[in-house]
């Protein structure tokens, strides 16, 4: 008797610890979800924030339920011939699939609500088990089958039965996951409406509202809303905050001002604290509603520093406020907002893949406007006498002494360590103001030192300027150290007429380049005028005053503004011999024969290039300049042209254009490429050869450019010829420069071989013995055409 009692009690026992334990992780998993109120809520939460759902959870309870489950089947069970006589078994399973479905292992967590569905549990515990099968089904991506088999359920079971709601809620959950949200909102309203627990109850009625929402049926959200705030503190404080501020931000009959005294009214109540960044938020997004945009910045800005701060909350409000200045044109802050973004996101993601595109798109102006930042600046320090310029660099100081003492105190406020607020005889290291004041110090004397041995002395510093890192001797820069004295910023400013005109070039530059991206790439034409009325005030160099006054005429003629026939006759007038001026003044003889697009016409001049056709090549890409000018294919156009000139003019000629190029257009990827370009040919020493000089010979034939065609006809005719000689032999017609082509024998291993081709080839002495021509080493041809030193000899 007393042991069969105490079998039953373990029994009984074992599956009450295990269901204990269940609760607890069920507790633990609502109280640690992260809600994302700013997309659709999940219907069931399952998986915390940086958790993968593949994996199992690392939440605590329900391996220890799953564990208790287990044991209380393998020591309890009764199956006889295949009949469960030990009712106790249905909770026993039904426990073991829902511990096993919150860790994530839904395959098992199906075999166990399969074997109870088919064992003959009562009909409570079938439907709930036939309720818990369908979610894992709908886990698994079987949402059709889920779907077939619960909606005869919810549509049977009446509303008062327990499992209604949580029927109507898998169902719900189905449809979202088929993006079928006009049937979800249909089921989760009949979940919501018939749900006796509160949490639930309340999840159900915001997600009710957000499906209302995304049909534009406000009344009916507005209801779902109302209803949560109902419920008053039976519901979780977030979704009554959440349905606050979505009733005030959607409630027509109230006036703005109203709207935003209930959420300050909201704010100031000590329970509403940690949801403080969430009413800023609202009050930012109603001040924007109404183009007060300085207070929504505030409200932002409190929101973005509040400690209670969540990372969805934050990433809404990096978006919005990079929205906010891109439709400024603030393109410079809305681009440091999006760097702070991106680290929020998974580069997985596809919000992250979106919000990289949107960067980089924003990653040329954002390096010109960057450079026309710090050239306005340095010029106009440059501008100042060298009084002005030591008053201005004290203030300088000063402001930034200011501001790090600022940044202290607000340090220790937050830190409120009370060895941190002692008065100014504290140690010295426990007082701010004279900590600073010794780090100031140090600057002023000794500069901005790195940390290393022999750190007083500076030729000892400047010879650390050669490492040793993975192996290799890297030559780094001369170490710069620079004295926080006003006098020693004076003295790195640059000094020469040199450096100043390169400075004014590159500011003039940098404002034409983005006067043409604001216009072509954002169609921002207010601010692509004003940046190229800016260039034309800077007095530029022709060159870039015909392209900002061809921009500006484009875009006023675009807005048929009586500015443009002003633009037009300034170009034409005073600038009559460039192409954007014949254009304009002759549009219909200007030749634009077969041009359909930038695009089109620029492989047109690759493909010249590519035949060693090189004044045709640049004769196409004048052409395409005007056409192309401001558009995306620019940097291409420019740098087929460097090309085109270092073929025709040399290794010199090709490093000036590169680095114009790399200048002009430093922020895209052609400027990139042309700067390491120009960097890999200094490091070769322009292209100096320095290997082995092997027996290979080629044989020349100038002619001149004049002769091209006679040039042609002879490259046929002694192709033919020399391939019947020797057929390692090869020919080929190389453009030199602007006077001259080469025909050239290539394959020679010895200069004997072509006295002996033309002893056999009799009837071909006349041709080739009359031709002007030479016989070179294959290394001294290269250098021929790499820097033009043949010497012409003919006559």
């Amino acid at each position: 008797m007393n042991q069969g009692y105490h079998a039953l009690t373990t029994k009984y026992n074992v599956l009450f610890n295990g269901k204990e334990a269940f609760t607890v992780g069920e507790a633990i998993l609502e109280e640690a979800f992260e809600d994302n109120f700013y997309e659709l809520l999940p219907v069931e939460p399952i998986n915390l924030r940086g958790e993968n759902i593949d994996d199992t959870t690392i939440v605590p309870g329900f391996d220890r339920a799953e564990e208790k489950a287990v044991k209380s089947i393998q020591k309890h069970s009764m199956n006889i011939n295949e009949i469960q006589y030990n009712s106790q078994m249905d909770e026993a399973y039904l426990l073991l699939g829902k511990a096993r479905y919150f860790d994530r292992r839904f395959s098992p967590a199906l075999e166990a609500f399969n074997y109870l569905l088919e064992s003959g549990a009562n009909p409570s515990n079938y439907v709930e088990g036939k309720i818990w099968r369908e979610k894992t089904n709908i886990r698994l991506r079987n949402v059709e089958l889920a779907i077939d088999n619960l909606t005869p359920l919810a549509r049977s079971l009446v509303p008062n039965n327990r499992f209604y709601p949580q029927a109507n809620a898998t169902l719900a959950d189905a449809y979202i996951n088929l993006k079928q949200l006009d049937s979800a909102s249909f089921y989760i309203k009949r979940a919501a409406l018939k749900e006796p627990k509160r949490v639930n109850k309340a999840r159900y009625l915001f997600i009710t509202g957000q499906l209302f929402e995304s049909f534009d049926k406000r009344d009916s959200a507005q209801w779902a809303y109302s209803e949560i705030l109902a419920l008053k503190r039976k519901a979780p404080r977030k979704f009554l905050i959440q349905a606050e501020i979505k009733t005030r931000m959607e409630e027509e009959e109230m006036g703005f001002e109203e709207r935003v005294g209930a959420m300050q009214k909201l704010l100031k109540n000590y329970e509403n604290q940690p949801f403080e960044h969430v009413l800023n938020r609202a009050i930012a997004k109603l001040y924007l509603q109404q183009n007060q945009d300085s207070l929504a910045l505030d409200y932002f800005n409190k929101s973005m520093t509040s400690t209670f701060l969540d990372s969805y909350t934050e990433i809404e409000n990096f978006q919005d406020l990079a929205d906010y200045h891109f439709a400024k044109g603030a393109y410079l802050k809305s681009g440091s907002f999006l760097d702070k973004l991106l680290p929020l996101f998974d580069e997985k993601m596809t919000a992250y893949k979106k919000l990289k595109r949107k960067r980089d798109n924003l990653e040329e102006v954002i390096a010109y406007e960057k450079t026309v930042r710090d050239t306005d600046s340095l010029l106009g320090l440059m501008s100042l006498t060298q009084a002005e310029q030591l008053v201005y660099f004290e203030n300088y100081i000063e402001e930034k002494q200011q501001k790090e003492i600022l940044q202290l105190q607000e340090d220790n406020a937050e830190k409120r360590f009370q060895f941190l607020n002692r008065t100014k005889t504290a140690f010295y290291f426990y007082n701010p103001n004279q900590l600073l004041q010794g780090k100031q110090t140090y600057l002023a004397n000794w500069g901005n030192r790195p940390n290393v041995d022999n750190w007083r002395s500076a030729s000892a510093i400047i010879n650390l300027s050669l490492e040793e890192e993975n192996g290799e001797l890297l030559k780094e820069g001369t170490a710069s150290i620079i004295q926080e004295t006003p006098e020693s910023f004076i003295a790195e400013l640059p000094k020469t007429e040199r450096e100043k005109d390169s400075l004014i070039l590159l500011n003039q530059k940098a404002y034409l380049q983005l006067g043409m991206i604001y216009k072509e790439k954002f169609n921002d034409f207010p601010l692509a005028q004003q940046r190229l009325q800016k260039v034309l005030s800077l007095d530029p160099t022709d060159e870039i005053a015909v392209q900002a006054l061809y921009h500006l005429y484009r875009m006023e003629e675009q807005e048929e503004s009586t500015n443009a026939n002003t633009y037009k006759q300034q170009l034409i007038t005073n600038y009559p011999e460039t192409p954007f001026a014949r254009l304009l003044s002759d549009p219909e003889n200007y030749d634009t024969s077969g041009m359909i697009t930038p695009e089109t016409l620029y492989a047109k001049a690759l493909d010249l290039f590519e035949n060693q056709q090189l004044l045709e090549t640049l004769e196409s890409l004048e052409e395409l300049t005007v056409l192309a000018s401001g558009s995306p294919i620019e940097p291409k156009i420019n740098l087929l042209k460097a090309h085109t000139l270092g073929r025709l003019n040399g290794v010199a000629a090709w490093k000036a254009s590169l680095n114009e190029v790399a200048t002009n257009f430093s922020a895209v990827e052609e400027g990139i490429q042309a700067k390491a370009l120009l960097a890999e040919i200094e490091a070769l020493n322009d292209l100096e050869e320095t290997g082995v000089i092997y027996k290979n010979y080629k044989w020349v034939f100038p002619f001149p450019i004049t002769e091209k065609e006679n040039a042609q006809k002879f490259l046929t005719v002694l192709g033919t010829e020399v391939k019947t000689y020797n057929r390692f032999w090869s020919v080929s017609l190389d453009a030199y420069n602007k006077e001259f082509v080469f025909v050239v024998v290539h394959g020679i291993r010895d200069p004997k071989e072509i006295e002996n081709w033309k002893i056999q080839q009799e009837r071909y002495n006349s041709t080739t013995v009359q031709n002007d021509n030479f016989v070179t080493l294959a290394s001294q041809y290269r250098e021929y055409m790499k820097n033009k030193t043949w010497i012409n000899t003919i006559k």
